[in-house]
């Protein structure tokens, strides 16, 4: 059955018909534009009135974790605990056999820590618990997880002067724990998680989500996992981080990784850099260097296979940009794979060319900026004000040539590609900020190029999918420090509503 969405204020980013009234919708594509309030539709078309409501392409979200997503939603996500105390009442009262939650910030804990083994010990003694941090590159456990994990001979395990360990875990060690410990919970719960979690990103608009999947594991479970993404109620392209580029070949599709991991993130102090923490020793930690990565990057293109790695830190994104550089000097210019970095937050200028010229596509999270950018930021108390405020240049990366592509990471930031869209054009650097039609295409048009899919979604247009949001508000019509605010009203894939207030 037709379906016409009438009495809207329609963006479609197609620069043939920039504006448009209503959709009429068939077979889940986009039969044609409407103007205004049409008359003499058949009447076996079913009409939708949108009351003067705005009308924007499906967003995508190129980095997310669902899984995870909806492990760490409601009581399970520990941001709210404005101290050890109250994390542990928490812990206590979850009375899961297997506990997995956390999202804290330690920073934002009152002691400036999570609680540590013993303490979690005394209100859950005899089953495991793990509480990741925000960013999901440290962790702590108690001891019941301890054992199970088996992670103590690994680096990253901090010990007390005694040398016994305290329960956080960061770089290989929490990597290992967090793997592990997924493996306790059983399958129906990650089910109802990522069902949970495909609810959330529908009510935020979200029409195509990409699923990453870190760590590696057997085929038999990846396998398992692709299903699960595909009877999900919108697009999840699942995106596996091993780096057994054989094993992705049996996986099917084009794409993989986004967090195969060169280093670890700027919270937990693990992302690699090229010069010291300002609040704590070292420059991080570097886990692929370019020999590694141009082995597997050139595999990748063999095979036609399309990448991309986590690089945060300056130096792990000068390993990921050099072995590209070798890969594009073999094989002159890529013109089938699409090269990519995810998070690519600590970059030179000289670092932002080259991606550009090697044709990089950048799998950014504004929201970072928004969260933790400022002279008062988390960013500013690990590496100064001055480092915090040459980090996620989103606008130089455009200019210079860079396709942006906007994610969440979630949960480590909420699904919400308008908090997306809000923290581009609010950057906490005025040069860095993105004109309001430049940060919804970076949610949707130029997203759409991360997963070869420009030719059939992120416009609207007729013949393209009849993936689309229902706005209260026009982005142009709001301030633009409220575009955050907009309430999504609904959520159409493949022209049937999926999300509807």
């Amino acid at each position: 059955m037709a379906t016409a969405f009438v009495n809207a204020r329609v963006a479609t980013l197609d620069p043939s018909t920039p504006r448009a009234g209503g959709v009429l919708v068939a077979d889940g594509r986009v039969q044609r534009l409407l103007d205004g309030v049409p008359t003499g539709l058949p009447k076996s078309v079913h009409v939708v009135d949108c009351a003067g409501a705005a009308i924007v392409p499906g967003f995508f979200d190129c980095h997310a974790h669902l899984t995870d997503t909806g492990l760490l939603a409601g009581e399970y996500d520990f941001r709210d605990c404005q101290d050890v105390a109250a994390m542990l009442r928490r812990v206590a009262r979850l009375d899961d056999s297997v506990l997995y939650a956390g999202n804290f910030e330690d920073h934002r804990v009152a002691e400036g820590r999570p609680p540590l083994r013993v303490e979690l010990d005394a209100v859950a003694p005899d089953r495991p618990v793990l509480l990741t941090r925000v960013d999901g590159h440290s962790c702590v456990v108690n001891s019941s997880a301890l054992a199970a994990v088996r992670v103590e001979a690994l680096e990253g395990v901090e010990r007390d002067a005694e040398g016994v360990p305290t329960g956080r875990l960061r770089g290989p060690a929490n990597y290992k724990a967090q793997h592990d410990f997924f493996a306790l919970i059983p399958a129906p719960a990650r089910r109802r998680a990522d069902e949970r979690a495909a609810r959330i990103a529908l009510a935020a608009g979200m029409t195509c989500v990409h699923n990453v999947i870190v760590g590696d594991a057997s085929l038999e479970y990846l396998e398992a996992e692709y299903r699960a993404n595909a009877a999900l109620p919108l697009r999840v392209i699942a995106k596996s981080c091993s780096v057994d580029v054989g094993k992705i070949r049996k996986l099917g599709g084009r794409l993989f990784g986004g967090d195969i991991f060169l280093d670890g993130s700027i919270g937990s102090r693990t992302a690699a850099l090229g010069r010291d923490y300002c609040d704590g020793e070292g420059r991080g930690l570097l886990y692929l260097d370019r020999d590694q990565l141009f082995e597997l990057f050139d595999e990748a293109a063999e095979a036609d296979l399309s990448l991309g790695v986590h690089a945060i830190g300056d130096r792990a994104i000068e390993e990921a940009i050099a072995a590209w550089e070798q890969v594009i000097a073999k094989r002159g210019p890529l013109r089938t794979v699409r090269p990519a970095i995810d998070h690519f937050e600590i970059a030179a200028p000289e670092q932002i060319a080259r991606a550009a010229r090697c044709g990089m596509l950048l799998s950014m999270q504004p929201a970072f900026d928004h969260l933790w950018g400022g002279d008062q930021g988390m960013y500013a108390q690990r590496l100064g004000a001055d480092r915090a405020k040459a980090m996620n240049l989103f606008k130089s990366a455009k200019q210079a040539g860079c396709v942006i592509c906007g994610g969440s990471d979630s949960p480590v930031t909420p699904f919400s590609a308008l908090l997306g869209i809000h923290s581009l054009v609010n950057h906490h650097v005025p040069e860095e900020r993105f004109s309001v039609e430049e940060a919804l295409r970076a949610y949707t048009a130029d997203a759409a190029k991360l997963s070869f899919d420009e030719g059939r979604r992120g416009v609207l247009a007729s013949g393209m999918d009849a993936d689309f949001v229902v706005l209260e508000r026009a982005l142009e019509d709001v301030p633009r420090d409220t575009i955050k605010d907009i309430r999504v009203l609904k959520t159409i894939v493949a022209g049937e509503i999926a999300y509807s207030i």
